[in-house]
């Protein structure tokens, strides 16, 4: 379907869709903190939402609000999840900053019924350390833990030959020493997105807004220590974050594709973040990339690679990124995704 009344359908369809994202955003996300200076840096909870899981997208810096399909787009742009119409599995691995482990995986299954795909992801984080206080610097003999896990459901359809919308409902968890009487909280929250093809060169457009739920107000009281009464927990915003993103295939080969993409996204407890990257598929077999967060303290150099090999059907890939973070050290992450 390439007919005049067809473009005329998508463009009001991708207006539609970016109309829904933007008056979402006009509810302002961070009403809870104050802006500090002109970051807002520290105003926001569920920090750990914010921490890239997908090795490529890492390695392009998270560029790939446009680019992202299978089952990696349930942690960057729902709208992405049945691009590929094959069913797979994700399996990622990290090892952050102070050695602490992370972990994820993720599921796409088209269904041919509803016209779409359904993805089902779920991410976690584990750390455990002394307990400290001021009094006792060195330890009190205790220890604590932190933990936090997200499960998202998520669905996405092509409108159009040109045009995919998707969505996913995200529940979180998130636990602090609750061994020793910390606190606990469990939101709901909403990712939703749009990729639109150009029709030039794999050119796309893609715009998604990630962690779009209520403020974030951990359960039950505390006792304070300046006044002796009984207190309840601050609330925050959650880490919401509007992608805006472009990309584009400028060299077109017998031997290599390339991508180049750009990301623009507003972030609620921080300035403005202007991202860039590249990839490379050599002989549709190996792929190289690097990208740069422009906007980043640290962390703003991230590279990578991977291997493509056909597997039943489907590409099975194996994704490597590495990201400098100087004085926090070097993040490294694996991902596999396996056809099914």
């Amino acid at each position: 379907m390439h007919g005049s009344s067809l473009r005329g359908s998508s463009a009001k369809l991708t207006a539609a869709c970016a109309a829904a994202v933007l008056l979402s955003l006009s509810i302002p996300p961070a009403e809870a903190g104050s802006e500090l200076g002109s970051q807002r840096v520290g105003t926001s909870s569920g920090v750990f939402l914010k921490v890239p899981i997908d090795a490529r997208s890492s390695a392009m810096a998270g560029a790939t609000t446009s680019s992202i399909s299978g089952p990696a787009a349930m942690f960057v742009n729902p709208a992405g999840l049945g691009l590929e119409h094959d069913r797979a599995a994700l399996l990622s691995g990290i090892r952050y900053v102070a050695d602490i482990p992370m972990g994820a995986t993720a599921i796409a299954l088209p269904i041919r019924r509803l016209g779409g795909s359904l993805g089902l992801a779920i991410s976690g984080v584990f750390a455990e350390m002394d307990e400290t206080d001021e009094y006792h610097p060195l330890g009190t003999g205790r220890s604590f833990s932190y933990s936090a896990w997200a499960l998202a459901v998520g669905f996405s359809r092509p409108l159009t030959d040109k045009l995919s919308c998707g969505a996913s409902v995200k529940l979180f968890s998130e636990n602090l020493a609750t061994e020793i009487g910390g606190t606990s909280l469990m939101p709901v929250m909403l990712d939703a997105g749009a990729i639109y093809y150009v029709g030039y060169r794999d050119a796309r457009i893609g715009i998604a807004i990630n962690n779009f739920g209520p403020d974030l107000r951990p359960a039950g009281q505390y006792t304070s220590r300046r006044t002796g009464s009984e207190m309840r927990y601050g609330s925050f915003s959650p880490p919401t974050l509007f992608r805006f993103g472009f990309s584009i295939d400028p060299v077109q080969s017998e031997h290599i594709r390339t991508l180049m993409s750009i990301d623009m996204g507003h972030l609620a407890d921080n300035q403005e973040a202007i991202r860039l990257a590249g990839e490379a598929i050599l002989e549709d077999h190996f792929v190289v990339r690097a990208g740069y967060d422009f906007s980043a303290d640290a962390f703003k150099f991230n590279g990578g690679f991977g291997a493509l090999m056909a597997v039943n059907g489907g590409i099975l890939r194996v994704d490597y990124s590495y990201s400098d973070g100087g004085d926090f050290g070097q993040v490294h992450r694996w991902t596999v995704t396996v056809p099914w």
